[in-house]
């Protein structure tokens, strides 16, 4: 008789209407079940995928044999509690976990006396090994990468070696996921594709790789899953590769999600993490994905630019003007760039993160910027204690914020543990300088008044550290009544590390969570003209000759889209919309005195404030919907 086999990687929240179809689970199964001696002895009776009630979830096991876990940072606490409740109704089932929150050590043994076996690294051959040795077929001392209770204590085996990945299947063509896609009829799923495994990089905040070594999967095979994608209207797909576009068959595939996304209409999305230093092929893969509205823009990721902190963390970046070159080169293009940045980094400052965020503005980083906390993973160089103590790091375990997605988390929190103070950065600085983050992302990616800083750049030579600077103090030293009440209590919010209540959620704005930067634009949309009533004392302290202030007050106004804005028709007496054009493709020029008429469609239709929040701010932030001027809209000029 079969031994009943469980598998479980559980998604972020329990909403019913979205999820990822769980990969890491799928691969593991399918090179398994592969083996004939497996399918012969095992049976495997589901893959749990959602949070469903623990207490339910150990109701509908029948004679588990054995239960498997991919654990990451969204799901460890469920997990355990699971595995527990499994262990106590069922004694005999072996519980296994893996996944990238398994430390490289015995440690989760010890803690935790329920987990019978940990899988360290890839798990493909190493679950299959341990399937094979449960039945008596090998001695469990010739599996790599799996650590074991003993009659000593623990045992931890070698690592598996780097090994050839072409052999491993996919779960998609094995058909793995067609009993659970057929159960759960109702669920919108989303795909991870790999195309390759390895990473050159050694970042020091990073586990996503275990090797510098890159290990491509079978172009034959890559194609079939975009294929099975497009057959199964799979909406978006996300590519879990390290850095697509570091190698030449990237582009390929770039244009064959093209081809399947014109035939079937799927993917609609093809979301991939850029290559770390942009190159060509990014170019050209960016390109193909964007002008054909298959991805949302193309990382030019950063996440510092000091560089004692590149030091620091293992990481070499671009350089500035070739950042600047490509920002030009993608705006000329209409894609859409966004950066991300970490603060936390050791080596990092107040000073050197604000002015870094405005090199970039410098470089020409207009459109769109990300700041994550430095999150601590347990296999990730930031995690070692040796590091932390070396940098004096200093960190805070805090609640999983909830954004993007719906908070329903079962009853069982998860947690993230961040940095939040070093050696050169104390909290009350780490404070400071995440809200100097968001005011400069809502101020200027979002476009409230961009313009202005842009325009102040070039024709008054006043950098934008000092302007973003200013209107930092002033927001917050002369405390106007809408933006002090806006930015005061997110910063208060911000300060109390024991609740970390870091989500941005009103009923008016719909069920989902948002970050800060895009809950205080939203805030400050609502309140748009008594916004730029308190903004006026600060706009007109820097000179600009009042004839032209007046109209780029006027154009800077028009152009933020609001709910229900979908259209503009406005008259100005200077080019504004050519002048702004050239300075973000390289080309400036001086401002034209010369009358137009400014046209403006959006195809988009964004109503009420619940479906801006969620169609312009989530959605279309990268591309800078908020401005009405974006690539994605219908722009026509008639001169007069």
């Amino acid at each position: 008789m079969s031994k009943n086999v469980y598998l479980f990687q559980a998604s972020v929240s329990n909403d019913d209407s979205f999820a990822y179809l769980p990969y890491s689970a799928g691969c593991i199964a399918a090179y398994a079940w592969k083996d004939e001696r497996i399918k012969s002895e095992y049976c495997l009776r589901d893959i749990y995928f959602r949070r469903e009630k623990p207490e339910e979830v150990v109701g509908s096991l029948e004679s588990p044999f054995l239960a498997a876990f991919s654990v990451y940072v969204w799901n460890i606490e469920y997990s355990l509690i699971l595995a527990e409740l499994i262990k106590k109704r069922f004694p005999d089932c072996v519980i296994v976990f893996g996944g990238h929150q398994v430390t490289n050590d015995c440690a989760m043994l010890e803690k935790y006396p329920f987990i019978d076996y940990l899988m360290h690294g890839e798990g493909e051959k190493s679950f299959t090994l341990l399937l094979k040795s449960l039945c008596g077929d090998l001695p469990i001392s010739d599996i790599h990468g799996i650590s074991m209770r003993t009659d000593g204590g623990f045992s931890m085996n070698p690592p598996e070696p780097v090994c050839d990945i072409s052999d491993y299947l996919s779960p998609y063509l094995e058909g793995t996921f067609e009993t659970l896609m057929k159960n759960h009829p109702n669920c919108d799923f989303s795909a991870t594709l790999e195309t390759n495994r390895g990473c050159p990089y050694a970042c020091a905040y990073c586990d996503w790789c275990e090797d510098t070594r890159i290990r491509e999967f079978p172009i034959e095979k890559i194609k079939a899953e975009i294929d099975w994608i497009a057959e199964k209207h799979i909406g978006y797909c996300y590519c879990a590769d390290a850095n697509f576009g570091i190698l030449e068959r990237d582009v390929d595939i770039a244009r064959y999600v093209i081809k399947k996304r014109k035939e079937t209409g799927f993917p609609g999305i093809f979301k991939p993490c850029y290559a770390k230093s942009s190159n060509e092929r990014v170019f050209e893969a960016g390109r193909i994905l964007n002008e054909n509205g298959a991805d949302k823009g193309v990382t030019l990721a950063y996440q510092s630019l000091n560089e004692t902190v590149l030091d620091n963390i293992g990481r070499q970046n671009m350089g500035v003007e070739r950042f600047r070159k490509l920002s030009v080169g993608y705006n000329a293009a209409g894609i859409p760039t966004y950066t991300e940045l970490i603060l936390g980094l050791p080596g990092e400052t107040l000073e050197s993160f604000c002015r870094g965020m405005c090199d970039l503005l410098e470089a020409g980083q207009h459109n769109s910027m990300t700041v994550y906390e430095c999150q601590v993973y347990p296999n990730a160089r930031v995690g070692n204690a040796d590091y932390q103590k070396e940098f004096s790091i200093k960190t805070a375990r805090i609640p999983m914020h909830g954004i993007h997605y719906l908070p329903d988390f079962n009853g069982i929190d998860e947690y993230y543990e961040i940095v939040v103070e070093t050696e050169r950065m104390s909290f009350d600085e780490w404070v400071d300088a995440y809200m100097f983050s968001i005011m400069l992302q809502s101020f200027h990616h979002l476009g409230l008044i961009r313009c202005f800083a842009i325009y102040l750049r070039n024709e008054k030579n006043i950098s934008y550290y000092d302007f973003y600077k200013k209107l930092y103090h002033f927001i917050f030293s002369d405390k106007p009544q809408t933006l002090y009440s806006v930015f005061g209590s997110l910063r208060e919010r911000r300060h109390n590390i024991a609740v970390a209540d870091w989500t941005f959620r009103e009923e008016l704005y719909g069920p989902v969570g948002l970050y800060f930067e895009e809950g205080a634009f939203l805030k400050m949309a609502g309140e748009f003209e008594k916004v730029f009533g308190e903004l006026l004392p600060f706009l007109s302290g820097f000179g600009i000759e009042p004839e032209i202030f007046e109209q780029l007050l006027k154009y800077q106004k028009s152009i933020i889209r609001l709910p229900g804005k979908d259209r503009l028709s406005e008259k100005f007496e200077y080019d504004f919309y050519g002048y702004f054009e050239n300075i973000y493709t390289g080309s400036r020029k001086p401002l034209e005195k010369r009358t137009n008429t400014l046209l403006i469609e959006c195809p988009q239709k964004a109503d009420s404030w619940a479906e801006y929040a969620k169609k312009i701010i989530w959605y279309g932030k990268r591309r800078s919907a908020t401005l009405m001027t974006n690539s994605y809209e219908t722009v026509n000029r008639i001169f007069e």
